[in-house]
């Protein structure tokens, strides 16, 4: 089969591979469109090291099934469906209680000897793979996982305030955040970015006030403006967005660090103590999250379909080379075999 293997840092090639061996609970998805994901281009620019090449990546994907497993399952073959790409042992502490995305031996298509989705095939636990209707299209269906970390994310929020919260990154987790945040009834929301195209995505989906650090000191403009935000979301992950975040949240507020760029930051912890700052990772989604996120997009609650374009798999490199370079407006490059 014809897949797109990362092959060495910055370089993805179109390659004949053997089609995919499923396991015993695996299914295989012929692939229709599959998503690059910021972690995606995180291993492409040598970042990832459990992105190693050679591998094919790709885990936001949509397909049909052309094979399943002995069992009953909510679909049948030639069905079209997603996949929750975060394979769980089952078997663990945190898979008992709901919680795969924190399972002790986890798996991620594309990751690791996990070989993804930019390919003709992939081959997915079967128990992980659900229907799509026929109304979604291709582009909304694979929004699915995506939108799942912000469920997830929401949910961990100690105590809605509904008042100020300010979203570090317009990039497409930090639009799909802004998104929800109107869902859950956030109105005083701020958006900071160094990309003004963005911020003007931003300011369709709500946002009160953008701030571009081009422009002057975004956070000494969030101080001014709210005295320090409620809750603040880091949907970066750099140093200096964490550090942005320690110093533009309020006395007895709250933090969502979501954002993976740097691995190992420096900050200062005793603002945070001082402050008493609620500091809470986010990590992927449960079962239900991405669930919660399916009705979402099947109901036409959040869509980004706007901003979304697919792509020839042929064209992997260039596509990845714009997302990691000047993606302007584009908040999705949606591959297709």
């Amino acid at each position: 089969m014809k897949a797109l293997v990362y092959s060495a840092v910055k370089e993805m090639a179109v390659r004949d591979v053997p089609e995919p061996s499923p396991r015993p609970e695996q299914a295989v998805v012929k692939v229709i469109g599959t998503g690059i994901c910021g972690s995606d281009m995180s291993g492409f620019l040598g970042h990832s090291a459990r992105r190693q090449p050679p591998l094919i990546l790709g885990h936001e994907v949509i397909g049909t099934v052309v094979h399943a497993p002995p069992g009953e399952w909510p679909f049948g073959v030639g069905d079209r469906v997603i996949a929750n790409p975060i394979q769980a042992c089952g078997a663990c502490a945190m898979c008992g209680s709901g919680q795969g995305n924190l399972c002790s031996d986890w798996k991620l298509l594309g990751m690791d000897r996990e070989e993804g989705a930019f390919a003709e095939y992939v081959a997915v636990k079967a128990e992980n793979l659900f229907p799509v209707p026929a109304g979604v299209s291709d582009q909304q269906a694979v929004m699915v996982e995506p939108l799942a970390n912000g469920v997830h994310l929401f949910n961990l929020i100690s105590r809605h305030q509904f008042g100020s919260l300010a979203i570090l990154g317009a990039g497409t987790q930090g639009i799909l955040m802004l998104a929800l945040a109107g869902l859950h009834g956030y109105r005083d929301v701020i958006v900071v970015d160094t990309s003004a195209e963005r911020l003007e995505i931003a300011r369709t989906f709500g946002a009160a006030h953008l701030l571009n650090p081009s422009d002057g000191d975004a956070v000494d403009a969030i101080l001014k403006r709210t005295g320090g935000v409620d809750i603040c979301i880091d949907a970066v992950g750099a140093t200096a967005t964490r550090a942005a975040a320690i110093a533009a949240t309020r006395k007895g507020g709250e933090i969502l660090l979501l954002g993976l760029h740097d691995a190992v930051s420096a900050l200062d912890i005793n603002l945070v103590v001082r402050k008493e700052l609620k500091l809470q990772g986010s990590f992927a989604y449960t079962s239900a999250d991405l669930l919660t996120s399916k009705r979402l997009i099947e109901s036409g609650a959040i869509s980004i379909e706007r901003w979304t374009e697919t792509w020839p798999l042929e064209s992997g490199q260039l596509a990845f080379d714009q997302l990691t370079t000047t993606p302007g407006s584009t908040l999705k490059i949606v591959l297709k075999p």
